[in-house]
């Protein structure tokens, strides 16, 4: 029998894959519950159930249900965060602007098309549109910390897009926090429309996701044109 570093080697696979294996799983299995069902809704046992392992292995790679909770929900902010990158880049790479200073007349485009890269992946796959907009507000000191962190990593990045690399100023970073403020809360309320609008006026009508794009693309150049030029 091989050993190594991670432990006992089977079928080729050692111990700390293994280990890495069954996280992932249960990070998917949290993933499909959380945003299907709802946090509160979901035990330890039936997150193990839809693993396919048992409560021993949820408890080696988390402590507790608010710990996977949070893998949960970076595991969603990557790939939301890796769409909207990409779909800068292509912008870039299309536009032959490369790694120069983005020219005033390019941002409008890469507003519209990386906050879509966003968006599109909140779209694409509504189990993580709940878990980032719904289902970590309010849990827990740690969590909320978690995606107010979030909030300012998104703000850096799209500080970054408008200021073209170059060091942004306290009132840009601030209004760049604002503006991820104010894209968050229009895509919680095309959540909480789409499932339990707060009145009749504020059903999926007011808060359909290609508006909502139009929108935050707009206040995206508003803040450019007032702030960065």
């Amino acid at each position: 029998m091989n050993k190594n570093s991670g432990g006992r080697t089977y079928g080729g696979v050692s111990a700390a894959e293994r280990q890495k294996q069954r996280r992932s799983a249960l990070v998917e299995a949290g993933l499909e519950l959380f945003g299907t069902e709802g946090y509160l809704n979901v035990s330890v046992k039936k997150i193990c159930d839809a693993a396919g392992l048992t409560q021993r292995y949820f408890y080696e790679s988390f402590p507790d249900r608010v710990n996977l909770l949070a893998a949960v929900y970076e595991h969603c902010v990557d790939i939301a965060r890796n769409a909207s990158i990409v779909a800068a880049a292509e912008v870039l790479d299309r536009t032959g602007v490369g790694d120069s200073p983005v020219p005033a007349e390019v941002m409008p485009t890469l507003a519209e098309e990386a906050l879509g890269g966003f968006i599109q992946s909140l779209v694409d796959d509504p189990r993580r549109a709940r878990v980032i907009l719904i289902e970590v507000v309010g849990v827990a000191p740690e969590i909320e910390k978690l995606r107010l962190g979030a909030i300012h990593d998104w703000a850096d990045l799209i500080a970054g897009f408008a200021s073209s690399g170059q060091p942004t100023t306290p009132k840009q970073k601030l209004a760049a926090i604002g503006l991820v403020g104010a894209i968050t809360q229009l895509l919680v309320d095309w959540q909480t429309a789409l499932t339990d609008p707060i009145s009749e006026q504020a059903g999926p009508e007011m808060f359909e996701v290609g508006a909502v794009h139009e929108v935050v693309t707009a206040m995206f150049v508003a803040t450019y044109e007032s702030l960065y030029r």
